[in-house]
């Protein structure tokens, strides 16, 4: 006869079932896209398959006591004591992952895991000796079932209390969002367990354990695709790469940089369908990114893809019919991952720095050479970026370089410009054309120009005070530094710092096109040459010269690129144009400095073209400034 239920009358597999399957589908779902492989994703794995066997207990439970004497007594209390440890061991777990999620003091985080695994052994201990002395969950030897005091709610009450209090205690070091979607979802969990109870149901106890499952799923571990590319986003690259380092496994990455589509931002309905399918077929387990706008990165495991050779050859076929049909330039950059790379993921800026050297519409393969060079220039940042946070104007690292110039007027060397040079203990002496450009691009190009403007000033001073006639050394600054608000009252309270009279500094700085720079430069340097200081317009010639802007901006000396100098040799008219534009300025009471000179050929023509100031190996090769004192001499 079948045993007589006492209490799960009201019980529908219906819960348990949805729950399973719900389960099952968030695991299959996880294992289909990106989600991060951290500590708390393997919390949050666990909670789920803790909640699909909770899910199968309590099913063959409920089936067995359809007739309980059918069925081993042991068994019916194995499985109901199983059910139990699960829900048990996923509250547990939760709060394990709450912990971890508010990044609690150490102390802190130890008593609430010893007080919560201590609260789960004690839990199942009890739950299971109150089937063992009846005060508890019993079968009689009629089959009836009864039960007696809740071992469950109790622990249930438990979990929960220490986790509102953990969301509520320590709400400032959450997200609002997680801390206000974990709690609505226990307080409506709490509610349902409430309603269910007075109808005497249990159907859902199961799913009320799903749903703040449900909810770190959504506010943590999501990590949609990209609808126009099915692409994964930049956070989960940098997992992916993470996790390679951690597991040694050897990745090829593949950049696609679409050179329109960073500018627009989006992709047309028929490139979306092609970069959904470009790689289909060819690569194996491959998982595509999406970086800096317009930039696709193709990554798979190189042990998956054994034939990668094959592979990436297949993908530049790929990638030449994707620009045959749409014209989009493009440039791939191959890159087989490197441990070091992986460990701080520097791959994304070594793509960058790889396609500055490349043209549109080719490929690229990262070398050995290329490695060198970019942790090489990663070095460089690293120690720019320490000299700009030390902020220290004396920094043994910046030396000051200085090429006197020669004063065509009175044959003296009275004024030089001012050079830098970076010393590094890894590198040695690095000349501008190797860390200026590094520096402007990172900027970090002021914090140095200040550094060689106060040591110039220094040797200024010195020199002034040993008598020697100094007019004036000029000190490069870049265009971008005078976007700085506080540019000008850097420039005035390093020279007033070091006493040395405003017009005894030039700055030299080269045309911008830009139309904003224009007007800035205009208005810096007139509120600079109010105070005395002059200003050089450096490298005219080089490729752009807008003659209106110019005739407009107060400069003092136009300085002339070695490249006009070489010109000006090559023939009568190329001298003539060069002379021409010389008296030009000469007639519009700029003075002309040649730069790059380096015989008495070039000298003797430059003079023709009215120099008043002469700069170039011919009288000397950039040196040291403490050495500037050989050159000039003392007042008499």
């Amino acid at each position: 006869m079948p045993g007589a239920i006492v209490y799960f009358d009201h019980y529908s597999p219906i819960g348990d079932i949805v729950s399973m399957v719900l389960c099952l589908l968030m695991l299959i779902l996880i294992s289909e896209t990106f989600v991060d492989r951290e500590k708390s994703f393997i919390l949050f794995k666990h909670m789920l398959i803790l909640v699909i066997a909770g899910s199968i207990f309590n099913l063959l439970f409920h089936l067995f006591t359809t007739d309980v004497n059918k069925y081993s007594r042991a068994v019916l209390y194995g499985l109901r004591a199983a059910y139990h440890l699960a829900l048990f061991s996923m509250l547990f777990m939760f709060v394990l992952y709450v912990v971890g999620l508010l990044s609690l003091p150490d102390k802190t985080r130890d008593k609430i895991k010893i007080v919560s695994g201590f609260g789960l052994i004690g839990f199942v201990i009890a739950d299971i000796l109150g089937s063992i002395f009846g005060y508890s969950f019993t079968i009689a030897k009629d089959g009836t079932i009864s039960m007696g005091f809740s071992v469950f709610s109790i622990s249930y009450i438990f979990y929960i209390g220490i986790i509102f209090y953990l969301l509520m205690w320590y709400r400032d070091r959450i997200i609002h969002q997680i801390f206000r979607g974990l709690l609505f979802t226990f307080g409506i969990c709490v509610i349902i367990q409430g309603v269910q109870g007075s109808f005497h149901q249990t159907s859902f106890t199961t799913s009320i354990f799903l749903f703040p499952i449900i909810t770190l799923m959504y506010l943590l571990h999501s990590n949609p695709y990209d609808v126009e590319t099915g692409a994964i986003d930049e956070a989960a690259f940098d997992r992916t790469i993470i996790d390679s380092y951690a597991s040694r496994s050897k990745l090829m990455l593949l950049s696609l940089h679409l050179h329109e589509i960073e500018r627009q931002k989006s992709f047309t309905k028929d490139l979306q369908f092609e970069l959904f399918h470009f790689f289909n077929g060819i690569v194996k387990h491959g998982m595509l990114f999406r970086i800096n706008g317009g930039r696709l990165v193709l990554v798979y495991k190189i042990a998956q893809n054994p034939d990668y050779e094959s592979v990436n050859a297949k993908l530049i076929e790929s990638f030449n019919k994707l620009y045959e049909r749409f014209k989009i330039s493009f440039k791939v950059v191959i890159i087989e991952s490197i441990p070091e790379f992986s460990l701080k993921n520097d791959y994304p800026a070594l793509i960058e720095v790889t396609e500055e050297k490349m043209s549109y519409n080719t490929f690229y393969t990262i070398n050995e050479e290329d490695i060198l060079s970019f942790a090489r220039r990663q070095y460089i940042i690293t120690q720019l970026a320490d000299i700009a946070e030390k902020n220290d104007l004396d920094d043994k690292r910046i030396l000051v370089y200085c090429q006197p110039v020669y004063n065509v007027s009175s044959g003296e060397y009275d004024t030089a410009e001012a050079l830098m040079r970076l010393e590094l203990a890894e590198t040695g002496i690095l000349f501008p054309n190797l860390f200026i450009p590094i520096a402007e691009q990172a900027d970090l190009i002021h914090p140095i120009s200040l550094i060689i403007l106060n040591k110039t000033c220094k040797i200024i001073r010195q020199m002034l005070d040993s008598g020697f006639h100094v007019h004036r050394i000029s000190v490069n600054f870049s265009i971008q530094e005078l976007r700085d608000d506080s540019f000008c009252s850097d420039i005035i309270h390093i020279i007033e710092r070091n006493r040395v009279p405003y017009e005894r500094i030039a700055i030299e700085l080269t045309e911008s096109r830009n139309a904003y720079d224009f007007n800035l430069v205009k208005d810096r340097i007139n509120e600079l040459k109010d105070k005395g200081i002059k200003f050089y317009l450096d490298d005219f010639g080089t490729g752009y010269s807008n003659f209106d802007r110019i005739m407009e901006l107060p400069f003092d000396i136009i300085k002339f690129d070695r490249s006009l100098v070489i010109e000006s040799g090559k023939d009568k008219t190329s001298e003539y144009m060069v002379h021409t534009f010389a008296d030009m300025f000469n007639k519009l009471h700029y003075k002309v400095l040649y730069e790059g000179v380096e015989d008495t050929e070039d000298e003797q023509r430059c003079i023709r073209m009215f120099a008043q100031y002469l700069q170039g190996y011919k009288y000397s090769k950039p040196i040291p400034i403490e050495q500037l004192t050989d050159f000039f001499s003392k007042a008499g």
